[in-house]
């Protein structure tokens, strides 16, 4: 089967963890034996891309530099709260070329999945209404939905339009629900890609020393914004120090990742008498290195004030897999005794 898979970020080159989920399901639908053609948006640079006889990339070139950074800077929810008119106007206009690369392509598709509600299924669907199209939402999308004035009205027409929808969690399924409404779609998680993320066997002692990890160590992948809870981790890990149930300085938090909020957690950090370890974006691949060598992974996420939550975050299913001790959690108090028992199995009053 020969499918078109529109998407707004996609792999630029081995290692690149920008859209990186979409490209482990990109390599099943591979190894399961068909053939993918991917439409996602480009940043304006030359991409290195996956060398397949199965697959082609089509990159939609960037309008202008706000449209250039819209889906691998920070992230297109962060640009599209601070950016005003003029990145809206850009994502207008890569929704609009999204659905006309997908039209010149559309005669040697036998279907059409998207990745996020919007822009990739609305531009699928104008594209080519009559082919048959499966789509996944990955929360951004639904609370992008909630937010803009025609949310419920292109809602209802993803909901009646015969699109096979996928969401990333039950909760996220519901509120698309109540903006279409009716219950559209079914409940499927995506998995990582084996290899990087086969299971360990305990913490990596060798990879420790190598990545300079010399005390415990809480690891958190993502990048710097505010939805990730980093700031509510950080307080977390001042609190069990200042317990007792650890001295001082006796934690280190790593976060994988880059974002406008990297001088705001340092400084914080530095006030809580946190260590911090900030080593930027890093390839993929290192990121199982991190998760192998760490103590314990946490994932702070919260809910904004937007409404916006985060659908089911790929770094923890890798983290999973891997199996290091996973930490889902976002309230101080209860991550602060969560992390606690893990490094001090009877300390009580944190």
């Amino acid at each position: 089967m020969r499918i078109g898979l529109l998407t707004t970020s996609f792999p630029r080159h081995a290692g690149d963890y920008a859209g990186s989920f979409v490209g482990d399901r990109v390599r099943q639908l591979l190894a399961d034996g068909h053939t993918v053609d991917v439409v996602a948006a480009g940043d304006g640079r030359i991409a290195r891309e996956p060398e397949d006889d199965r697959l082609t990339v089509t990159r939609v070139a960037p309008l202008a530099q706000q449209e250039a950074g819209l889906f691998y800077g920070d992230g297109a929810p962060e640009a599209l709260e601070r950016g005003g008119a003029r990145v809206w106007l850009a994502a207008a206009h890569f929704s609009c070329a999204l659905a006309a690369a997908a039209r010149a392509l559309s005669d040697r598709f036998d279907i059409i999945e998207s990745h996020w509600l919007v822009p990739s299924a609305l531009a699928a669907l104008a594209a080519a209404p009559s082919h048959r199209q499966r789509a996944f939402a990955h929360s951004g999308d639904v609370a992008l939905l909630e937010r803009v004035p025609l949310g419920r009205t292109i809602a209802r027409r993803l909901a009646r339009a015969g699109i096979a929808i996928h969401f990333v969690s039950d909760a996220l399924r519901s509120r698309f629900a109540a903006l279409a409404g009716a219950p559209v779609g079914i409940v499927d998680v995506l998995a990582p890609t084996p290899g990087a993320w086969s299971p360990r066997s305990g913490v990596d002692v060798a990879g420790r020393a190598r990545l300079g990890l010399a005390r415990p160590t809480v690891l958190a992948v993502g990048r710097l914004v505010p939805i990730k809870g980093h700031e509510r981790l950080l307080r977390a890990c001042a609190r069990v120090q200042a317990s007792g149930a650890l001295a001082a300085g006796a934690l280190e938090v790593v976060i994988l990742g880059d974002g406008p909020e990297r001088t705001r957690l340092g400084d914080l950090a530095n006030q809580l008498g946190v260590r911090l370890r900030l080593p930027g974006f890093v390839p993929r691949e290192d990121v199982g290195r991190w998760l192998r060598a760490a103590d314990v992974f946490v994932q702070p996420s919260i809910r904004l004030a937007n409404g916006r939550t985060e659908g089911a975050p790929f770094a923890t299913a890798e983290a999973l897999a891997v199996g290091i001790p996973v930490l889902v959690e976002n309230d101080v108090g209860r991550l602060a005794r969560g992390l606690a028992r893990r490094f001090h199995p009877t300390a009580t009053g944190v």
